[in-house]
């Protein structure tokens, strides 16, 4: 009997003749290219198995890795399911970073060195994130935002898995300016003396591609302890780490590679596509094989995801079919509003007789927030994949919650503190260190601070801000929000924020405004915040994955996931595809849009039978546009061939009514405010008027062609009269009602 003989009638397994090439093609390199639900673990452990019971290949000569621990976890209770019985040996199953520990532990002890761990440990005194934030803020002279310190994060992970230094670092996407002099430093503070050096979890890689280059012992030892090597979900490893599969590999390289570059959707933490497409030039006698049969979905949603992936030209050319049998073809849910999607969802979930089977995928963690929210007031228990909670510690919500403190005792300097720039109160620093020293509490922060004014204007506006902070503490949340939007100028606060850290602003507003859906219904303000608390508490629980419960994940977390349904929701241009993958594709660069195609396909293979995908015309004040993957996903339904992209801006019969003063100021450039000065003549020295982005101020000068205005927190500005006049960006300050 032979081998797959042995293994059907052992295991139960039946590997299709695709998949027997693959097992029986133990020597030289091959690349696996694997499509979704082609049972491509199966057929790994299946070759190490012929390894071990035909070749006679020492259990000790093999090494399988994977990316994750879980995925090597997978991987390890499989091989002992199916060979347990077979062979009391075991295979080395590994994740690179464990490799790569190991080899770095002999590497720095052969040359003298320690190395301290500063991620994945307790110890706060040696952990990256305080080490880099202090760095920020000896740069900076100020402390990072949670935005910027996971913007600095990802760049230093992108520099070291893609093996980017000098002036390659410009290649690493950021909006930090000086993100590479800050990663500068951190690397020199981590090799400060040479001997102890800081080592975290992207050095680790770092280090061992050290060590196989250049320690001719080390990786000579390596490469004859393993002479198979195995990686699966190759598509995900970074530049550096398929360099590292290769040093080990070498020189017998009989390397098994098992990927899909359909499902390559990790470029933000250095993957790189290119690596597979390049694998028959860097290996001249390569095999590349194709397991193209999916036996997870229908044909239905197979079809419909295998046309939609052929858009992308950066791929091998495969066709990714099905013997399952037909069912309901993906349903595309095109909503007015919002809030009938997520309504839609959860209704699905409550008639569902077991929700177990059911995931609900979206492209941002943001998106989870109103979900979690939805199914907790209708008592549906979820999963999710990924827990993320830094929604609760943004300083959007940190600043809210301060301005509703201070609206219950304004005579709290120290609240005061942390929002004074964000508010139209004209509060200068001098005046706010010297109400820090006085150390009052008992009188207004806004009485105070009235009696050390040097103009008319400012007395007024601290006179609108006291009488606005405390109108908050009696109003509804969601109304008391919208005040601290507009009436005390926080969406102006936050546009100059974004302009200035280079910020998404839409990103920004988009918080406060998850932050109005959470308040919705909600008595006062004391219910608000212990709602917050009550909804990160959830979260955080929700990380257990229970039996018969429906799943929330994220499209890359959901990767290597199948569900019998699946829920794609927040499917609008903007969201996917991202601004940026918008904005570099029609700067005629490709590769993020393809990136993003890529993940949209992942989204759509986890379901087996139904797939339905939801979007929307607005949400809360602001237009948005269904999808451009949509349209593909539409044509191929109807038999039609598959259009170009075409980003268009919502169509006219779809304008909400705007009542949002945030998303008034962004149409400035094109629609003149009614109570815009448009005559030189209403112009006088002294004049208070509001400019649409720094807010208040006066008139200085009105001198020639040019204007000079005084504005609290960014001081004297010049701009040209004409301009101002022509777009409206001067209005006459509305007096006190």
């Amino acid at each position: 009997m032979n081998f797959f003989e042995t293994m059907e009638r052992v295991t139960g397994v039946c590997l299709n003749d695709v998949q027997r090439e693959a097992v029986r093609c133990a020597n030289g390199p091959l690349l696996l290219l694997a499509s979704p639900g082609s049972g491509k673990t199966t057929t790994l452990n299946m070759k190490i198995g012929y390894l071990l019971l035909e070749q006679h290949v020492a259990p000790q000569k093999i090494l399988a890795m994977t990316f994750s621990k879980a995925a090597a976890r997978d991987m390890s209770e499989r091989f002992e399911r199916f060979f347990g019985t077979l062979t009391p040996e075991r295979i080395h199953f590994s994740t690179i970073h464990s490799l790569a520990y190991k080899i770095v532990r002999e590497y720095f002890y052969k040359t003298g060195r320690q190395f301290r761990l500063i991620e994945g440990t307790r110890d706060l005194q040696w952990n990256k994130k305080p080490i880099l934030r202090n760095l920020f803020v000896e740069k900076r002279k100020t402390q990072p935002t949670e935005d910027e310190m996971d913007e600095l994060f990802t760049y230093i992970s992108y520099v070291k898995n893609r093996m980017l230094d000098g002036e390659r670092l410009s290649e690493a996407p950021c909006s930090l300016t000086d993100a590479a002099e800050i990663f500068a430093r951190y690397e020199e503070f981590k090799r400060r003396d040479g001997i102890n050096v800081l080592v975290d979890f992207d050095d680790m890689l770092t280090y061992c591609y050290e060590a196989l280059r250049d320690d001719d012992d080390i990786r000579t030892r390596y490469q004859q302890q393993f002479e198979y090597v195995l990686t699966d979900e190759g598509q995900d490893n970074s530049v550096i780490q398929h360099e590292i599969v290769r040093l080990l590999a070498a020189p017998h390289n009989n390397l098994c590679i098992v990927a899909d570059d359909d499902q390559s959707i990790f470029s933000w933490r250095g993957s790189d596509v290119d690596k597979l497409l390049e694998f028959p030039k860097v290996y001249a006698n390569a095999t590349v094989l194709t397991m193209a049969q999916n036996y997870r979905s229908t044909k239905e949603i197979t079809d419909v995801a295998d046309q939609f992936i052929k858009r992308n030209k950066k791929r091998y050319d495969k066709k990714m079919f099905t013997d399952n049998g037909h069912g309901r073809k993906p349903i595309i849910h095109n909503m007015r509003r919002y809030t009938l999607q997520l309504n839609y969802v959860v209704e699905e979930i409550e008639r569902a007789e077991d929700s177990g089977d059911i995931a609900v995928l979206y492209r941002n963690n943001t998106s989870a927030i109103r979900l979690v929210d939805a199914l907790e007031k209708h008592s549906i228990p979820f999963y999710m994949k990924e827990v993320d909670v830094k929604f609760f510690r943004h300083f959007i919500i940190e600043d809210v919650l301060n301005f509703m403190r201070l609206s219950f005792n304004d005579k709290r300097a120290d609240i005061l503190e942390r929002v004074y720039p964000k508010m139209n109160a004209y509060i200068k620093k001098a005046q706010m260190t010297q109400l820090l020293s006085k150390n009052d509490r008992t009188t207004s922060v806004f009485d105070q601070l009235a009696t050390n004014v040097h103009a008319p204007y400012q007395e007024q506006a601290l006179r609108k801000a006291k009488k606005k902070i405390r109108t908050l503490k009696d109003l509804p949340p969601k109304e008391a929000i919208q005040l601290i939007r507009d009436e005390l100028g926080y969406d102006k606060s936050l546009q100059r924020t974004a302009e200035h850290l280079k910020l998404n602003e839409d990103r920004l507003l988009g918080i406060v405004t998850q932050l109005q859906y959470i308040a919705e219904g909600l008595p006062d303000l004391t219910a608000f915040a212990n709602r917050l608390k009550r909804l990160e508490e959830i979260m955080r629980q929700s990380s257990e994955k229970r039996a018969g419960v429906v799943t929330l994940s994220t499209f890359h977390s959901a990767k290597g996931l199948e569900f019998d349904r699946v829920y794609m929701i927040d499917l609008v241009d903007g969201v996917i595809p991202a601004p940026d993958d918008i904005k570099d594709y029609k700067e005629g660069h490709e590769a993020k849009m393809e990136e993003a195609v890529r993940l949209f396909y992942v989204g759509m293979t986890r379901a087996k039978t139904r797939l339905e995908l939801l979007t929307y015309e607005q949400n809360n004040e602001e237009k948005t546009t269904p999808s451009v993957f949509l349209d593909d996903v539409k044509a191929i339904l109807q038999g039609e061939k598959i259009p170009d992209f075409d980003f268009k801006e919502p169509a006219p019969e779809r304008k909400a009514v705007v009542t949002n003063k945030a998303y008034q100021q962004k149409k400035v450039a094109r629609d003149i405010p009614d109570d815009a000065i448009t005559k030189r003549s209403d112009l006088h020295r002294g004049m208070e008027v509001e400019h649409h982005l720094y807010s208040k101020g006066y008139i200085k000068r009105v001198s020639g062609d040019e204007i000079e205005l005084v504005f609290d927190h960014y001081g004297t500005k010049q701009f040209m009269i004409d301009f101002c006049l022509q777009k409206g960006l001067l209005r006459h300050v509305q007096g006190d009602d």
